[in-house]
C-alpha cells in the first residue's frame, strides 16, 4: 500500500513538474507576444520563436475542427492520461515511471491549453538549410522524451530478462 502511494506521488510530482516548466514557459512567451509588436525572437539560425496556437494535432494536423474538435481531443488526451497512470502499477523500473510521467506532464500541459486557449501554445521553431521543423513547445519535448526514455527502459528490461 505505501510503495504503490510512493509510486503515484513520484509520478504527481514529476508531472507536476512537466506541467510547471511547460506552464511557466507559455505565459512567458504569451506575455512577450500579446501586444502585437513582436512577431518572431530570433535566438540564433536554427533557433526562432513564434508564437502559434495550434487547433489541431501534431505538425498542425486536423486544425480548424471547432469546439467539438477540441473537446474530442481533450477527452482523447484524458483518456490516454488515464491508461498511461494504470501502466504504472505494472512497471518496475525508475525510468519507466519517469518516462511515463514525462509524457503524462506533457499532455496535462496540452489539455490545459486547449481549456484555456481553445488550441495548444506553440511558440519554438527549428530550421536548418531552408527546411523548418513543425512549431513545438516543452510539452511535446516531453512527450517526446518521455516515449524515448520509455522504449529504452523496454529494451533495458527485456534485455535483463534475456539474460536470466
Amino acid at each position: 500500500m505505501i510503495k504503490g502511494i510512493k509510486e503515484y506521488l513520484f509520478v504527481a510530482v514529476s508531472s507536476g513538474s512537466v506541467l510547471l516548466i511547460d506552464f511557466l514557459s507559455k505565459n512567458k512567451i504569451i506575455s512577450i507576444f500579446k501586444d502585437g509588436i513582436v512577431e518572431k525572437i530570433y535566438v540564433n539560425e536554427y533557433l526562432d520563436f513564434i508564437l502559434v496556437f495550434n487547433t489541431g494535432i501534431s505538425y498542425g494536423l486536423f486544425s480548424g475542427g471547432g469546439d467539438f474538435q477540441k473537446w474530442i481531443l481533450i477527452s482523447l488526451s484524458i483518456l490516454i492520461i488515464i491508461f498511461l497512470l494504470s501502466l504504472i502499477r505494472n512497471e518496475s523500473t525508475i525510468l519507466s515511471k519517469l518516462s511515463i510521467s514525462f509524457i503524462i506532464g506533457g499532455a496535462l500541459g496540452n489539455v490545459l491549453d486547449r481549456f484555456t486557449y481553445g488550441a495548444v501554445v506553440d511558440f519554438i521553431s527549428l530550421h536548418a538549410k531552408g527546411f523548418s521543423w513543425y512549431i513545438f513547445n516543452i510539452a511535446d519535448m516531453f512527450i517526446v522524451l518521455g516515449v524515448i526514455l520509455f522504449i529504452l527502459s523496454q529494451f533495458i528490461l527485456s534485455k535483463k530478462n534475456v539474460g536470466n
